[in-house]
């Protein structure tokens, strides 16, 4: 199949509306020779981490949850490094695009849009071992239920005419259902609760809520445009998501569907994820190449990493917040973040057009997809 029309998705596109939102209140620009604009008093905060913040779940996918039923107490994560190494590439599918790791780690699931397919991915065996054809679009995006009893994948073509969320069950590898939803559903996630699924859209100018076991909507969230990726509070009381053609990040009252707050941060601000303990939230901005931190108990910029890589396109934390993790599709590495420091602790070579990374939820290995050269790449990430 000809990758030309998908490819988009790979490599971001980088359009505007015609009509910008001003932004008020955005960090000064970072001077090249200073790596990164420190947050006064936030050190030994992120280095113990805050109880006190909300209880609850980690809304992560990534790092959440034992599997199917009740979940068990999760033993504490690795220590991470600052210098993890790359294992060999590993051949999968044909353009993997993004990966989520199950709650109990065991797996991954890859949305393949030129294969048209999900593939299973054990992460024990570094291997792919099932194939789940989705026909009723390309998919784009995947994401577990807390629980991991289902998967919701993102389906568009590229000019929008078929967009679908489809819930697979994890179980059998199977489609259980599809629901036609707006245009290039993007990053869905799932309340912490499981019972509502959020669906962002690349070209829509609004945030669906969808119950997660009927695929019924039952809600609609009005926003600045292409809203991206959506991450919840600890508490689940509050979703952030990018609005990645309005340089913002809006924050709903998961009650209400109102909108609280909206926070200006860098530019074209795709990727977001929340600290293990709730306290940060990390926001890759794709055209500026940076990080933008965002302090939830204020709903504010806490400060920003410069030049992480080109083109970062995702971001996700080490399962015990030390370190987090940029995907930098346009000069094929991933680059690794000290989150006490805010430095830069190596950039890691995996490929061509890194698009996504997760880290299993023991925080000792992460996997990359390279959409250009249909690999995916293992990283050791925990400390020898």
């Amino acid at each position: 199949m000809d990758r030309e029309p998908t490819a988009v998705h790979g490599r971001h596109r980088r359009k505007r509306p015609a009509r910008r939102i001003a932004l008020l209140g955005i960090v000064p620009v970072v001077a090249a020779s200073l790596t990164v604009l420190l947050w006064p008093g936030d050190r030994e905060e992120l280095r113990q981490g805050s109880a006190a913040s909300s209880s609850g779940p980690s809304s992560g996918v990534r790092y959440g949850g034992e599997g199917a039923g009740t979940p068990a107490r999760a033993p504490a994560p690795e220590a991470s490094t600052p210098t993890p190494t790359a294992g060999a590439a590993i051949a999968v599918g044909q353009a993997p695009h993004f990966i989520a790791v199950a709650p109990d780690g065991r797996f991954a699931y890859i949305a393949d849009p030129v294969a048209r397919a999900v593939i299973r991915f054990d992460t024990m065996l570094d291997r792919p071992t099932a194939t789940i054809p989705i026909p009723e679009a390309p998919p784009q995006m995947v994401s577990f239920a807390p629980d991991g009893s289902r998967a919701f994948v993102s389906a568009y073509t590229d000019d929008y005419t078929a967009d679908y969320v489809v819930t697979l069950d994890p179980a059998r590898d199977t489609e259980l259902r599809a629901v036609q939803v707006g245009r290039g559903p993007y990053a869905t996630e799932t309340t912490p609760d499981g019972r509502l699924l959020f669906v962002p859209y690349y070209d829509e100018d609004h945030v669906d809520v969808l119950d997660a076991e009927s695929g019924a909507a039952v809600g609609r969230i009005p926003m600045a445009p292409c809203p991206h990726w959506v991450v919840f509070s600890r508490d689940g009381r509050f979703a952030y998501t990018t609005n990645h053609f309005s340089d913002l990040v809006t924050v709903v009252d998961v009650q209400t569907h109102g909108v609280v707050a909206t926070i200006p941060v860098g530019d074209g601000p795709h990727s977001l994820d929340i600290a293990p303990d709730g306290t940060r939230i990390a926001v890759v901005n794709y055209i500026g190449g940076d990080v933008s931190i965002i302090d939830t108990s204020r709903n504010a910029l806490a400060g920003s990493v410069a030049a992480v890589g080109a083109g970062p396109q995702d971001v996700t934390y080490a399962p015990d917040g030390k370190h987090l993790y940029t995907a930098d599709v346009d000069d094929g590495t991933v680059s690794v973040v000290d989150t006490v420091t805010g430095s830069v602790t190596a950039r890691i070579p995996t490929g061509t057009s890194p698009t996504s990374v997760a880290v299993t939820p023991d925080g000792r290995r992460a996997f990359v997809t390279n959409f250009d050269d249909g690999t995916v790449v293992p990283l050791d990430v925990a400390m020898p």
